[in-house]
């Protein structure tokens, strides 16, 4: 019961952020919604890349591994190097020969050998994912 106070709470001082009083006529709590914070859509799609970086003692290391998820600021690829959140990495895409730096978001382990890394490019690249029409609408 107290934690829906302090939801209640909570929606009431956002709606008044947004110049919104939830007490006027017509305005209720439930008007918040989610906004969708990443720039293009996502696509699930598996699309061979190699990954390259430095180990954190400064040996360079490469494997080939693959996407799960793409969008036009980067991507979710299946590892088994370790990384970092943070470090950086370069990304090529083995369907268009692309190459692009990119930067490690998050990790998160999948199996015993292997982890799931978020990467994001310094700036949108949906052209990186061969012609995939990533962030218009009516893509998948």
């Amino acid at each position: 019961m107290a934690m829906s106070k302090i939801f209640e709470a909570l929606k009431r001082a956002e709606l008044r952020a947004k110049g919104k009083d939830s007490e006027s006529p017509g305005v209720s709590i439930s008007a918040l919604t989610y906004t969708e914070r990443r720039e293009t859509g996502r696509i699930h799609v598996h699309i061979p890349v190699f990954i390259y970086g430095y180990t954190p003692g400064g040996a360079p290391f490469y494997e080939e591994a693959h996407t799960i998820v793409i969008n036009g600021a980067g991507g979710l690829i299946s590892t088994t190097s370790s990384v970092q959140p943070g470090q950086r990495l370069a990304v090529t895409n083995e369907g268009n020969d692309q190459t692009q730096e990119c930067v490690v978001v998050s990790v998160r382990a999948k199996l015993k050998h292997s982890s799931h890394i978020a990467l994001k490019f310094p700036t949108p690249m949906p052209q990186f994912w061969r012609g995939l029409e990533i962030g218009k609408s009516g893509a998948p």
